[in-house]
């Protein structure tokens, strides 16, 4: 079974440390791509729908938190998790980041390895509590693949499997919002 890498947006406008931090968790495996502006990082958000965002509150066109905001806004874009990455020290400016909702605030300079654990850590949350449909309850994703599999297989004792598609979920939802 094939697995997908999880997909990282990084947002920060200092080349040499974007570069590096997307030299790194690439060979982490995660999949990274890079903006140093807050305007496209949106846009690619909502594009690519990374699994995380990191996030710098200096940007050269809009500050990260209205790049934060704007994730929150879209229906296709809300439920990423944030961690803020600046060098905005002033408790203040934690306590702002963590009542907007980022899921970690770290201060720079940083050490490699904690950011790492971290979205690690985050990662590893976000998969665990999407396992089940928010308004189903129902699980879904890689529980219901390994299901599926262990019954396709014979591993598990069933006479009888259905299986149902519904196509075009997507489009809908992005159409007409996630309650629709």
């Amino acid at each position: 079974m094939a697995t997908n890498k999880a997909k990282i947006l990084i947002v920060e406008d200092d080349l040499d440390l974007s570069e590096m931090l997307k030299a790194y968790f690439n060979v982490q495996g995660y999949e990274v791509i890079v903006s140093a502006w807050g305007e496209p990082a949106v846009e690619l958000a909502g594009e690519m729908i990374p699994d995380l965002a990191i996030l710098d509150i200096h940007l050269p066109d809009i500050d990260g938190y209205e790049v934060f905001n704007r994730l929150r806004a879209s229906h296709k874009t809300r439920n990423i998790p944030v961690i803020f990455l600046t060098e905005r020290r002033d408790r203040d400016d934690r306590l702002l980041g963590l009542e907007l909702g980022v899921v970690d605030y770290i201060t720079k300079p940083f050490d490699i390895q904690e950011l790492r654990l971290r979205v690690r850590n985050t990662l590893h949350r976000v998969t665990v509590t999407t396992a089940e449909n928010p308004v189903t309850t129902l699980p879904e994703g890689e529980p219901v693949d390994e299901e599926l599999r262990l019954l396709i297989e014979g591993e598990r004792d069933q006479d009888d499997i259905i299986i149902a598609e519904l196509r075009g979920l997507d489009s809908f939802r992005d159409h007409y919002g996630y309650m629709a």
